[in-house]
């Protein structure tokens, strides 16, 4: 499979912003100075705003403008359109009026974010069209087998148009049905089908050894080009996870291959200590602060410690400011939950700031954590799950994190199947664990805390 589908549509919209950005520049200048036929002017304006665009994409990524799927809800689209607007228009008047800048365009720079403003919302509503509906950006699946993960993967398909990727039909093997997808119990035909129904990727969930016939059948069509995947593969692709079924001592041998990780986690432990100091110093800063208002709200402790499982299993105290209530478990242990009632006013703020994960800057100091990994669990909820799931002590192969994978992709784990899911989420990121998918946690992490979605 063609591991570039979802990437290529968001560069593609990127690509499309920059050239907006641009575009409506050209304009504003045009109109500012109508006599600059040669374009000198305009010239002139490009250096700064060309680093202005930069900051303004980074604003666009860090407000996940760029999750495809967020076109599938217009309103929401342009709310989050909106509001990035509004911080791109404030950036870009503290940087030509704060900033040392050659020139001061206040009534260029006032045209070029109307401007933009306009074309940007026409240009994303046009592209969100084009990827619902035009056949040039979408590609049709067959699925060859029946099984759990194909059915979470149509239905993820069905509800995410956007992927750009359509369930042409699905050939089950035996007596299986999927609703509202057509379907066929023979694998006679398959070239001729193939062509008439313009499939452009087999996914088989079906093994091509056990099943004679259907090596056959995909021997006679291989001159057709038509690219072949397994569910396993395309389920990774899309939901960004490991399913369930995959999770086997023979995955862990074919895919966590540690030794080729050294250069990886070298230049990760150096990031950590360069941006644990820098934020330590921060958290020097606003501790005063916090821990004022932590007392004004219950009059109890500040800070809050808790033994917590790290690499390799070793315990380790985590530190945070404390956000529950004096005693929270004073009935025994539990999961945090969405809404707990044991947080407390000032600990809600400080949970949707993640101002409360501060105080771990010195675990990531000494290298108990990481900025990015799996969240640490406490070692009785770990012996808990580990029961339940024998792979679960798998997520100790790394250090913790402040953040991680599992944690922008969904907020709170309480039950055995959200910490099924969890699994899912931290497995993915041990195994594709780079500077690149860091990156992409932490914009992320900034978009949860910029919205204040935190919990």
């Amino acid at each position: 499979m063609d591991r570039a589908i979802v990437p290529l549509r968001q560069l593609l919209l990127l690509l499309g912003d920059a050239a907006v950005f641009f575009v409506a520049l050209a304009i504003a200048v045009r109109i500012r100075f109508p006599n600059d036929v040669e374009g000198v002017i305009f010239a002139g304006h490009l250096p700064s705003f060309s680093f202005l665009f930069c900051l303004w994409l980074l604003i666009f990524a860090v407000s996940g403008l760029y999750n495809i799927t967020l076109g599938r809800n217009r309103v929401l689209l342009l709310r989050v359109l909106f509001t990035a607007l509004l911080f791109s228009a404030g950036v870009a008047i503290a940087f030509f009026y704060l900033a040392s800048i050659s020139i001061t365009p206040k009534t260029t720079l006032a045209l070029d974010l109307a401007i933009m403003s306009g074309l940007l919302v026409l240009w994303r509503l046009f592209y969100n069209h084009l990827l619902v509906s035009e056949k040039t950006f979408r590609s049709r699946l067959l699925f060859i087998g029946v099984n759990d993960e194909t059915r979470e993967l149509i239905s993820e398909l069905q509800t995410h148009p956007h992927y750009g990727l359509d369930v042409a039909a699905v050939i089950s093997l035996n007596e299986s049905e999927i609703s509202g997808v057509p379907m066929r119990h023979t694998l006679e035909g398959l070239s001729d089908f193939l062509k008439t129904s313009h499939i452009s990727i087999i996914v088989l969930a079906a093994s091509l050894r056990s099943t004679p016939e259907l090596a056959k059948q995909l021997y006679e069509s291989i001159f057709l080009k038509v690219r072949v995947t397994d569910v396993i593969s395309m389920y990774e692709q899309i939901t960004r996870r490991v399913p369930v079924s995959a999770i086997s001592h023979v995955w862990f041998l074919e895919n966590l291959r540690e030794a080729a990780k050294g250069f990886y986690e070298t230049s990760k432990r150096a990031s950590d200590i360069l941006g644990s100091l820098f934020l330590g110093s921060i958290t020097l800063v606003l501790a005063p602060c916090v821990a004022l208002l932590i007392w004004l709200d219950d009059h109890g402790p500040i800070f809050f410690a808790q033994e917590r499982l790290g690499r390799n299993g070793k315990t380790f105290r985590m530190y945070k400011f404390r956000t529950m209530i004096v005693d929270a478990e004073k009935n025994g242990e539990r999961f945090a939950e969405k809404a707990d009632a044991r947080v407390t006013k000032i600990g809600r703020i400080l949970r949707m700031t993640r101002l409360d994960e501060l105080p771990q800057c010195w675990n990531v100091l000494i290298g108990d954590m990481s900025f990015i990994g799996p969240r640490p669990e406490r070692p009785t909820f770990a012996a808990e799950l580990t029961q339940e799931m024998p792979y679960y002590a798998m997520r100790l192969l790394v250090r913790p994190g402040l953040t991680g994978w599992a944690q922008v992709n969904y907020p709170y784990y309480a039950t055995p199947a959200e910490h099924r899911l969890k699994l899912q989420y931290d497995l993915y990121y041990i195994k594709n664990r780079s500077i690149v998918l860091d990156i992409v946690i932490v914009v992320k992490t900034l978009n949860t805390i910029l919205r204040a979605a935190g919990q």
